[in-house]
């Protein structure tokens, strides 16, 4: 038996390194220069283009990984001592049915595009990427190995498209200023082109992706004929002005107020870039998606910021740059209270510090060291209080000011891999306080990219005046098959339990050793009525780091599937057969609250985006014995696209949670022994989001977003939770029943009247509400549990609103000084 498993092994790994063996040759385009650079008007008649070597033969990425490509595209690229251009040629024998759906710029949409990514370094780790639509817009990407596309990266460039009787062109002029490449005299680059046709949800490329092979950019042909080039003073200005009008509950009168500042991008060389923000304005981004958390876990909300979201891909190392800590809510905001005098009032608690000026310096040597810094300043942030008699005023320090600080070097290696140190840090003086976290991590593969080992180690430390430095750390170990039909992963992870990166990092929880093994089984063929499917069975064995006790196991098991009429669905599974020790839920060192063992299953559709009217559908129950606990989850997004100018997105969903067990609240008893108090208890949540969408041009653009989030709480009975973690009824009888509404409107008009360059208004309406059931003379003020009731009494709360307008110039220096000569 054992020689027949060996056997099998050695003939697995034979046909493995075949496979290897008979991969394609990479392809080659070899560019020439021009004199007489093209007119990007999307015509194609210029004279420079009649005597090109174009790129041919694409080959399809998807549905039928390997086959070539359902109609011809003919791609030409020369370039000049300004810029790459390229003219592409995208047959199509029904030219009416190319779809060309409108979208804002970074957004596809559902339409034909054209796109192409450029390796400078040709070392697979960094591409940029240019796409253009069959109706115009640009989207601009960068795709790193380690953290896949950035769709937040922005570069400036021209492109125009026609629609002709033989297909669609696209013709791009990409100026050296939007890309970063070495400083030497024969270019060598990584090069890849897309084609896709979306009638057929066709991706085709240039080079061959063989989706069984991990990575993207290690797939790219070759670029060469660059020659004497040089990289040009990158130079550019973003001034902006902004006002506000505004009114919160908490005002009685409208206000109004201006901001201006400035964004500068200079290239301090050929490959390093320094990204700079003063005084900025972030007051236009779209609201928070926020709920009402009951676990005992930070929230986590995404970057929507600008200048945090673009360019930040190689800091995201570790979970220890979390950007959100940046301007965030002072540390002493609901502490203030306790420095009101009495004979006082609270006028002014600012909800968020001011950022002065953040800085990026990002680029990478010649000998593919990748190097990033980045460091922002916040200032000091008051409120003020004011006497009720005399009016005199007075301010509260609520946060001294802080430096945000971090390092990042990142050497690429061969095969694909990369090794990476990283250090932050926050100060802030004032108060002789500093926290400090240093990690290093790594990927190494093998020459034929199918096994990889990956480690992560990080430290952790906390300096506070007078006190003992708090020291903590993690450290992760993973071996695993990232290629092929069939890969596995194995992985060993330990955060101790005084590692805390949250100055500026996020960590739900520490205090963990976990061991997980997953086994894939993807199929990127089409195969009966199936285009692909993707199968997932995965192990994990929890444990406490101090003291090393045992805390859950889990296992389960997914797989989604994309049939040949394009609808995708998806099931997984997730069963924790044994009681599970929670020692966080009950918010108390060392006690523990026992889960019974509990099983989840979800389940999900969606249709095919070119039908004017879909809908999606998401599903979920769970349930466990011991508490008679039952929870589901339904959610419906029915999607309508007008015409290719007008969109409508609904998301109706509904979570309940019958008999769900969780904290309430711990007290002292007569003995001074901690009393922590459980609850059982329905939770209902709703969560509808409304969005539209109209574009009036490739450029102009109206979109409308409305969010109800609303949840209830209603307690049925109370429990002490006892030392062995099980629960005992409790006399315990207050009412804690509760209702939370959070209502936003987001209203943008946008309209990109020049390269790099925008006007933007915005109307932003936001309530939030918080009811309680209480008892008032006697009698039970209880909380509302009709949807529109609470809906109309929500919608009668007071209100904020925000009406702004933002104004951006975008000012290059290359295109200054031509125009000035």
């Amino acid at each position: 038996m054992l020689r027949k498993f060996v056997t099998l092994i050695l003939l697995l790994l034979c046909l493995q390194v075949l496979a290897i063996a008979q991969q394609p040759a990479k392809k080659e385009l070899t560019i020439v220069r021009t004199i007489s650079p093209p007119k990007i008007d999307g015509r194609l008649n210029d004279e420079i283009w009649k005597n090109i070597v174009p790129a041919t033969d694409f080959i399809q990425v998807n549905p039928y990984n390997g086959n070539p490509a359902t109609f011809n595209s003919e791609v030409k690229i020369v370039y000049d001592d300004n810029a790459i251009y390229v003219g592409a040629m995208m047959y199509d024998p029904n030219p009416d049915s190319i779809l060309t759906e409108l979208s804002e710029r970074d957004d596809i949409g559902m339409t034909d595009y054209f796109g192409i990514y450029f390796d400078c370094f040709n070392d697979y780790l960094t591409s940029y990427g240019f796409y253009v639509t069959a109706s115009g817009v640009q989207i601009d990407i960068k795709n790193t190995e380690a953290y896949g596309e950035e769709e937040s990266w922005d570069a400036v460039w021209k492109s125009e498209v026609q629609i002709v009787e033989n297909g669609w062109i696209a013709e791009l002029k990409i100026p050296y200023s939007a890309l970063r490449f070495p400083r030497q005299e024969k270019q060598v680059w990584g090069l890849q082109i897309y084609r896709v046709i979306m009638r057929y949800r066709e991706n085709g490329s240039w080079n061959f992706i063989d989706r069984e092979v991990d990575g993207i950019n290690n797939q790219a042909g070759i670029l060469k004929g660059i020659e004497e080039i040089k990289p040009p003073l990158r130079l550019s200005f973003v001034p902006y002005v902004s006002g506000y009008l505004e009114k919160s509950p908490e005002t009685k009168k409208w206000g109004y107020s201006y901001n201006f500042g400035l964004d500068v991008k200079y290239g301090l060389n050929e490959s390093f870039t320094l990204d700079m923000t003063l005084v900025p304005d972030f007051g236009q981004v779209q609201s928070d998606d926020e709920i009402y958390n009951l676990s005992p876990f930070e929230v986590y909300y995404d970057e929507k910021r600008p200048f945090f979201q673009e360019g930040t891909e190689l800091f995201d190392k570790g979970n220890i740059f979390y950007t959100r800590r940046i301007g965030s809510q002072p540390d002493g905001y609901y502490n203030v209270h306790d420095s009101i005098d009495e004979g006082e009032s609270l006028i002014e608690n600012p909800q968020n510090t001011q950022l002065i000026n953040a800085t990026k310096i990002s680029g990478k040597t010649r000998k593919k060291l990748g190097v990033g810094l980045f460091n922002a300043i916040t200032s000091n942030t008051w409120a003020v209080a004011q006497n009720d008699i005399t009016g005199e005023k007075r301010k509260i320090l609520t946060e001294s000011w802080t430096n945000y600080n971090m390092l990042v070097l990142d050497q690429a290696l061969k095969n694909n891999s990369f090794v990476s140190f990283y250090n932050t840090n926050v100060s802030a003086p004032d108060n002789s306080y500093s926290a400090n976290v240093t990690g290093t991590e790594f990927k190494l593969a093998n020459k034929s990219n199918i096994y990889a080992v990956r480690g992560q180690g990080i430290l952790s430390q906390k300096y506070n005046k007078g006190l003992k430095p708090e020291l903590g750390y993690t450290y992760i170990a993973n071996f695993g098959k990232i290629s092929g039909n069939f890969q596995f992963e194995l992985n060993h992870e330990v955060v101790s339990n005084t590692y805390d990166p949250n100055d500026m990092g996020f960590l739900r929880r520490n205090n963990s050793v976990e061991e997980s093994v997953d086994f894939r089984y993807n199929i990127y063929k089409p195969f009966g009525i199936f285009l692909d499917m993707f199968n997932k069975l995965w192990f994990s064995y929890q444990s406490l780091y101090s003291p090393n006790i045992f805390t859950s196991f889990d296992f389960g098991y997914s797989v989604r599937g994309r049939f040949k009429n394009f609808l995708t669905a998806w099931m997984g599974a997730r069963l924790s057969p044994m009681d599970t020790y929670d020692y966080f839920e009950p918010r108390v060192d060392g006690r523990y609250y026992i889960v019974p063992p509990n099983y989840r299953l979800r389940l999900g559709l969606s249709p095919d985006y070119r039908k004017k009217f879909v809908v999606d559908m998401r599903g979920s129950i769970a349930f466990s014995k011991r508490y008679d606990q039952k929870g589901y989850s339904l959610s419906v997004g029915p999607r309508f696209r007008v015409n290719d100018k007008l969109m409508f997105v609904f998301n109706l969903g509904y979570y309940f949670g019958g008999n769900d067990i969780g904290y309430v609240t711990d007290t002292l008893n007569a003995a001074n022994k901690d009393v922590i108090i459980f609850g059982k208890r329905n939770v209902g949540t709703w969560e509808n989001i409304f969005e539209t969408n109209y574009k009036f041009t490739n450029k102009s653009s109206l979109a409308f977003r409305l969010r109800h989030y609303w949840i209830t709480v209603q307690y049925k009975d109370y429990f002490d939770l006892m030392e062995d973690g099980n629960l005992d009824p409790s006399d315990y009888n207050e009412l804690n029943d509760i209702s939370f509404n959070s209502f936003n409107i987001d209203m943008f008009y946008t309209w990109n009247f020049a390269p790099g360059s925008e006007l933007i208004v915005a109307w932003k309406n936001s309530i939030n509400t918080l009811r309680q059931a209480a008892i008032v003379d006697d009698i039970l003020q209880d909380i509302e549990t009709d949807y529109f009731k609470n809906l109309n009494n929500t919608l009668s709360s007071p209100a904020t609103n925000s009406f702004s307008i933002r104004f951006l110039y975008y000012l290059d220096y290359q295109y200054l000084k031509g125009k000035r000569r």
